[in-house]
């Protein structure tokens, strides 16, 4: 579940900060995307409404809003760094397709209690498990498998 604006809010202030018109914004057009934004991205949509919004700001708040855990960063596979807004969860992956970068996000459960048996075992705590599993989505499988059958075709 994404975090509100009012939890948000109450985090910043719990750490000293307040919630600038930027951090909102940034907040909110993370929020909005539903998704990765990288800081192009970012920039852009916050520019549309706070014109005189830098890119450097954006980097800055970012970095703050990655501190308190309100924005999660993720380096995916032939991709620039990307942002979305923070969950609750403690586990979080993604399948990138090696072909069009589509990004899904996988559900937890799947990897079961992973989460707690590497605690148990390597005794590393308040940890955060985030998987990246990369190949083909069904489209470009698909794609290729006709690429290839066209290919075998041509050639005798």
């Amino acid at each position: 579940m994404d975090i509100t604006v009012e939890a948000s809010n109450e985090l910043l202030r719990k750490l000293g900060y307040r919630l600038t018109p930027q951090r909102s914004m940034i907040l909110h057009v993370l929020t909005e995307a539903n998704g990765h934004l990288n800081i192009e991205q970012i920039t852009k949509r916050v520019q549309q409404r706070y014109p005189n919004v830098s890119l450097s700001t954006v980097y800055r708040t970012l970095e703050l809003l990655k501190t308190t855990g309100l924005v999660r960063e993720s380096h995916l596979p032939g991709q620039a760094p990307s942002y979305e807004t923070a969950t609750n969860d403690t586990q979080h992956h993604h399948l990138v397709c090696r072909r069009c970068h589509a990004i899904q996000h996988m559900d937890e459960t799947l990897l079961g209690n992973l989460h707690e048996c590497l605690q148990e075992q390597y005794h590393f705590h308040h940890l955060t498990l985030d998987l990246v599993a990369v190949g083909y989505c069904n489209v470009c499988w698909q794609t290729i498998q006709e690429e290839q059958h066209t290919s075998q075709d041509n050639s005798q």
